[in-house]
């Protein structure tokens, strides 16, 4: 059979249990932390902030340096070649004055689609090649080394 306890014997025991607690010493310092824990989910993104004002228009800049004169007078020229394999495009004294030579660029083709660069410097005696030539005082662009039925295109640019 149980015991119950008297009045008198439940306060001496509640007493003896407070002055138990009263008598504990001060706390230590704390312990060291723990680690972190796992980082938590991303919240959602937050909506876009107005746009800030336009700021002012800074100052012109200086003018550049005039460029150098553009092309003014071309000259140019298409056809076959014959027999000879050689073509020659008299050039206007505008072309040659003052002991400039104008820019001068030749092509060929055999279909009129397909046009492919000719050397002013040829690596053998049988290459077309194009270049000015001299006939007395009169300047020429001159092609040679063509193959009949071969088309040409000169152009000159001064």
């Amino acid at each position: 059979m149980p015991r119950v306890l008297s009045r008198t014997q439940s306060v001496i025991t509640a007493a003896g249990l407070l002055a138990l607690q009263a008598c504990a010493g001060i706390e230590g310092p704390a312990g060291p932390q723990g680690p972190a824990g796992p980082a938590g989910p991303q919240g959602p993104t937050g909506p876009q902030g107005p746009t800030g004002a336009t700021g002012a228009q800074g100052p012109t800049g200086p003018t550049g340096p005039q460029g150098p004169a553009g092309v003014v007078n071309r000259l140019e020229s298409t056809g076959l070649f014959d027999e000879t394999g050689t073509f020659s495009l008299v050039l206007p004294a505008a072309a040659v004055a003052n002991n400039r030579l104008p820019f001068v660029a030749c092509w060929i083709s055999t279909n009129n689609n397909t046009w492919l660069s000719v050397s002013q410097v040829p690596a053998t005696n049988g290459d077309v090649y194009c270049g000015i030539t001299t006939a007395g005082t009169t300047k020429s662009i001159t092609i040679t080394n063509g193959l009949v039925g071969w088309r040409y295109y000169i152009v000159a640019m001064w």
